[in-house]
């Protein structure tokens, strides 16, 4: 299978009041002004976004076959996603209703999708494969990784099956949150142990017991288990509100790269031993730690004084960018391929189309993404403060 292209693409807290018209309850304001904007955040996400982009044209632009297995092991950026979603509403969103949080996160994610699902029916496919009406209906409603047929959870632009689980994240987070600010440390650890159980247990209990392509969707695309990558965020962040900082944070970054990068040559040299690829459960598992000291050790430098390459101009701006991205490289990557324009060298084709997937998506960010997201959001139902 190697060379092969596959698609796959983080003090006890004060008693919660709930209303039913709230997400949750309104932070004082001093605290809501005191936290910092987490730019070292925006900027690893374009780093994940690169992982993905490997996963889906690594092999295209690998010098080896070795290199093609390790760049198929970058869904491990689509973990990092979820729980940096999870950690980014639980830092930032208080005291709104709740349909106006459904519809903001709606405003943030449905329209540039719609744009590169639209692309994709007209230029990428063929009139001839075009899929049928429902298929294409659960892709523009981001509901296709409910479905258990690959046929339809990879249905059209196919990174996207992942918006149809951060869709289910985002309409069970009011909900959640209130469960997370009950919880003081002692609670946040034993939530993070029971998730992380529940995820592991899950996936070798039917281990065996059903197909592997159905595991495949029980494990990777599903939802529900899914949404425990981000409610481990969730946990993390509510840690970190309370006090939870990493020593030496530089370091600490430094260490969870290298474990990442330890993880990445172990399973790449299993696979390309064995032939055989390690379970993706067990590679992202295996990665959760690693990405979450990545996350709490960003963090904590960003809650710092001290200069954060991460946070830097350039790479927040490609962070930005990284959604863009994430659904912007591979239509690019069909439409050149026909073009025929790949076939120079690797690295010369590889830097060439990274470039150009960078550039569209910063195109697609200010044309697209950001206008339509400010339409959208002017229709959004009125904010409401809980007294």
């Amino acid at each position: 299978m190697q060379g092969q292209r596959h698609p796959t693409a983080s003090a006890k807290s004060a008693p919660v009041r709930v209303s039913s018209q709230q997400c949750v309850e309104p932070a004082p304001a001093s605290t809501r002004s005191a936290r910092p904007r987490l730019h070292s955040l925006t900027g690893l996400r374009y780093f994940a976004a690169l992982a993905v982009v490997g996963v889906h044209v690594g092999s295209e632009f690998a010098g080896s076959d070795t290199i093609a297995v390790a760049t198929g092991y970058g869904y491990v950026g689509v973990t990092f996603f979820f729980l940096l979603s999870g950690f980014v509403l639980t830092w930032s969103y208080s005291a709104q209703p709740v349909a106006r949080f459904w519809w903001l996160r709606f405003s943030r994610t449905w329209p540039l999708n719609m744009t590169l699902m639209a692309v994709w029916f007209t230029v990428v496919v063929e009139r001839a494969h075009l899929p049928g009406p429902v298929h294409q209906a659960a892709a523009v409603l981001m509901i296709q990784a409910w479905d258990p047929r690959r046929s339809v959870y990879f249905v059209g632009n196919f990174v996207s099956w992942s918006l149809s689980c951060e869709m289910f994240f985002y309409l069970m987070f009011p909900f959640a949150i209130m469960l997370i600010r009950r919880l003081d440390r002692r609670g946040l650890l034993v939530a993070a142990l029971s998730t992380t159980s529940v995820m592991v247990l899950a996936p070798w209990s039917l281990s065996g017991v059903v197909t592997a392509e159905r595991f495949r969707w029980l494990f990777y695309i599903f939802p529900p288990y899914r949404f425990g990558e981000f409610l481990l965020g969730m946990i993390v962040a509510r840690a970190v509100l309370l006090g939870l900082r990493v020593p030496w944070a530089r370091w600490g970054g430094v260490g969870a790269g290298f474990g990442l990068a330890l993880l990445t040559a172990l399973v790449t040299w299993s696979t390309v031993a064995t032939g055989d690829t390690v379970s993706r459960p067990l590679v992202a598992l295996l990665a959760i730690p690693f990405l979450i000291l990545l996350l709490a050790s960003s963090v904590t430098a960003d809650m710092g004084t001290g200069r954060r390459w991460l946070a830097r101009t350039p790479l927040v701006r490609l962070g930005e960018w990284s959604f863009a991205l994430y659904l912007v490289h591979e239509p690019l990557f069909q439409v050149t391929q026909r073009w025929g324009w790949w076939g120079n060298g690797a690295v010369t084709d590889l830097t060439i189309f990274l470039l150009c997937a960078t550039g569209l998506a910063a195109v697609l960010h200010y044309g697209v993404e950001r206008p339509a997201e400010r339409l959208l959001r002017r229709v959004a139902p009125r904010s409401q403060v809980a007294p």
